[in-house]
């Protein structure tokens, strides 16, 4: 039996003097799993972590069956995971396919034909080809998100964090990007926080309660529906 693309045991972190996570146990397997909670509970923190960007101080963390503390095996996990942060540091004077492109780059994508055609497959998946030739700083907020979206789906990962990736999105995008995620999920295992529970509980296949860095509840969304009452 293939191992669930997320393990975490007992982790935890301190940040700016603070317990960030705190005995954080975690299981997330094949599908979408969402992260809940207030701002300040420990979200950010935990992808961070999951994005190997993040080292924890204590307890055991294994992604994609490999251990992220050693570095051998977190390059390895590197080239199988796709990353979306809070900030995606997208350089306004760049155009979306010049960022994307940029980022493939970073991910080794060395063969300059390849690596356009994987350019134009991810900005195609979140919709985005009819810009791709425009200056990121002269796109909305919502579309410089779905250019970030993009590039971390560069390589179809096989693990996929994503820290608020409806942040700015309208109401129409953020259907559309549920249905990504959505199909995404199917093959893969996709980790995401938000703060639009009705929404993303849709498409889950678990939910994962965080207050304060520890995990409150982990389940299908029923389940929490049903111990919240």
């Amino acid at each position: 039996m293939t191992a669930p693309a997320v393990v975490l045991r007992g982790v935890g972190k301190r940040l700016g003097g603070r317990a960030a996570l705190d005995g954080v146990t975690l299981t997330a397997g094949g599908g979408v799993t969402a992260l809940l909670g207030p701002n300040g509970s420990g979200k950010t923190t935990l992808l961070r972590l999951l994005a190997t960007v993040l080292a924890p101080d204590r307890g055991e963390v294994r992604l994609l069956g490999l251990d992220p503390g050693d570095e051998a095996q977190r390059l390895r996990i590197r080239r199988s995971l796709g990353y979306l942060p809070q900030a995606a540091g997208l350089h306004p004077a760049l155009t979306a396919f010049a960022f994307v492109d940029y980022v493939a780059i970073l991910k080794e994508w060395r063969e300059r034909p390849a690596r356009h055609r994987e350019v134009r497959r991810v900005l195609h998946l979140v919709g985005l080809e009819d810009v791709s030739g425009a200056r990121l700083g002269t796109l909305s907020v919502g579309l410089r998100r779905r250019v970030g979206l993009a590039q971390a789906l560069l390589g179809d990962p096989a693990l996929l964090v994503l820290d608020e990736p409806a942040a700015g999105l309208d109401p129409e995008q953020r259907l559309d990007l549920l249905d990504l995620l959505a199909r995404l999920g199917a093959d893969r295992t996709v980790v995401l926080s938000s703060h639009d529970p009705s929404g993303t509980a849709v498409i889950c296949d678990q939910v994962v309660l965080v207050e304060a860095g520890a995990v409150r509840f982990a389940g299908p969304p029923a389940a929490l529906v049903l111990e919240r009452g």
